[in-house]
């Protein structure tokens, strides 16, 4: 089975910048069942897939939730850590900037049985059928569905694309009942490379990049929805590079990547898809905040350290939704006075963490406890031998770089954002990093998807200004030919001289 990874997550405030001017109106799902109980007071039979074994039946009971189950949905909080080494980034008169990085980690969610059940989900599985993907990943890709199908239930429901040279839709938003199943299966069963999907004419022969447009089109598929499920998600089934595949990092829509180049027991991915499809929280939202005793300090940004970099704000930020036991990373930047300029001693800092979020499972709002962290003492490179210091200033450096030139692109200040990232690597090589580290490959990763905007950019405004020119001359022999025909016609107008003018 193949390695998933999560290079999108809905963890800022930033709505994704996509042009849907090119695409359809998606608002053909399929509409939700409201509620278990029918309009006459019947219970609603759900379709059963006749294939599926059911369990033999044991007599009614009651049932009474244990001390376990009500452990688990009273003690549902969110756990916050902070590493336990901060590295100073910039110091300058009478304060100093350093970062430690943060681990925000969803609470379980609760499998005690016949007393909660997972919150349905919207889902959009897009898949790679590009030429790559023949032979044996071929057939890992319908594999992989097979196992997404066999764990969604009746009140899920699934939307495919598939692109290669082109992307298309090949299925609405369905219920994956017995017969929504059936009709997702037969989709997956029919893909062949090369060749095309019958009755849907899709180019496969192509190697062009088309994810992209994958992506935009599955999270219009989700924003077209007429009715809607608590909880939504997108997973792309690719071999493709990580920095190809993540177009969309600051959407609020969880977009989590399967690598089907590398496997991974049936089981344990059986086991992941799951996870990936139990909402834990909704609409998770912190509040940070630095408590001092010898001075005060602030929390000047924020930055997401799952998936591709990206900005979340200063003191209040937004994680969005969160599966079962999923744990983002952040990295916290802090500026804070130095307190005793004569023994150069720091004093102890306190960050306090304060969460909001909706449990899925109840649709209530909590606000657990504030939590107060003790921040590590900031070092310097030179004043530490422990590598992670170094590591972690580098770590800031890349992923500051990333996120603020991403926020220059977004108002197409595209050559600032290029000094940024530049400048950022040429820092790191000072720092005597080289090609090979992680933090040099995805700037370079970074450049080159900044230099393939930006040309397309720049095509493109070439492209308007050459059609300008054209577009006058047309306009302007229209106009004189109408002149030089009223001037025949003797008939003075506004567009007379017309005929006589030279372009």
């Amino acid at each position: 089975m193949p390695e998933i990874r999560n290079y999108a997550k809905p963890e800022s405030q930033i709505k994704p910048e996509i042009k849907n001017k090119s695409l359809r109106v998606y608002n053909d799902d399929e509409a939700l069942i409201s509620s278990p109980i029918s309009p006459a007071g019947f219970h609603t039979i759900l379709e059963s897939d006749e294939n599926e074994d059911c369990e033999e039946f044991t007599g009614f009971s009651v049932n009474t939730p244990s001390p376990l189950t009500a452990k688990l949905l009273t003690d549902r909080n969110v756990d916050v850590k902070l590493s336990p080494e901060s590295a100073i980034v910039a110091s300058g008169k009478g304060y100093e900037t350093y970062s430690v990085v943060m681990k925000v980690k969803s609470p379980p969610f609760p499998t005690a049985r016949g007393f909660a059940r997972r919150v349905p989900v919207d889902l959009v599985a897009v898949l790679d059928v590009s030429g790559r993907n023949s032979g044996g990943k071929l057939e890992m890709l319908k594999q992989t569905m097979r196992i997404v199908l066999s764990n969604l239930r009746e009140m899920d429901r699934l939307s495919i694309i598939a692109f290669s040279s082109s992307s298309k839709r090949l299925s609405p938003l369905r219920r994956m009942t017995a017969n929504g199943r059936r009709s997702a299966r037969r989709i997956v069963d029919i893909i062949t490379v090369p060749g095309s999907v019958s009755g849907v004419g899709i180019d496969f022969s192509g190697e062009g990049m088309s994810v992209n447009d994958a992506l935009k089109k599955a999270v219009k598929v989700l924003d077209d929805r007429r009715q809607k499920n608590p909880f939504t998600a997108v997973f792309v089934l690719t071999d493709r590079q990580a920095h190809q595949v993540a177009q969309l990092a600051h959407s609020r829509i969880p977009i989590h990547t399967i690598w089907l180049s590398h496997a991974i027991p049936e089981d344990a991915f059986a086991r992941t898809i799951n996870g990936y499809l139990s909402l834990s929280v909704q609409d998770l939202g912190l509040q940070l905040g630095i408590v001092s005793g010898l001075g005060q300090g602030e929390i000047t940004s924020v930055y997401s350290l799952s998936g591709r970099p990206a900005w979340l704000g200063t003191g209040s930020i937004r994680l969005g939704d969160m599966y079962a036991e999923e744990e983002r990373a952040l990295l916290v930047e802090i500026k804070s006075p130095v307190n005793n300029s004569l023994t150069g001693s720091r004093s102890h800092k306190i960050m306090t963490v304060r969460s909001r979020y909706v449990d899925p499972t109840t649709q209530e709002l909590r606000n657990p406890e504030d939590r107060a962290l003790l921040i590590p003492t900031p070092l310097t490179v030179r004043s530490s031998s422990n590598p992670n210091i170094s590591r972690l200033r580098n770590l800031h450096v890349s992923t500051r770089a990333v996120a603020e030139s991403r926020r220059l692109i977004e108002r197409n200040h595209y050559s600032g954002a290029h000094r940024l990232l530049t400048s950022a690597r040429a820092l790191l090589v000072q720092h005597g990093l080289s090609s090979s580290d992680a933090c040099i490959r995805g700037l370079d990763a970074e450049i080159a998807d900044l230099n393939s905007v930006k040309g397309r950019h720049v095509a493109a405004s070439e492209s308007l200004e050459s059609l300008t020119p054209t577009s006058a001359w047309k306009a302007a022999e229209r106009l004189a030919k109408v002149a030089m025909v009223r001037k025949h016609m003797n008939r003075v107008s506004d567009l007379h001289g017309f005929e006589n003018a030279r372009f």
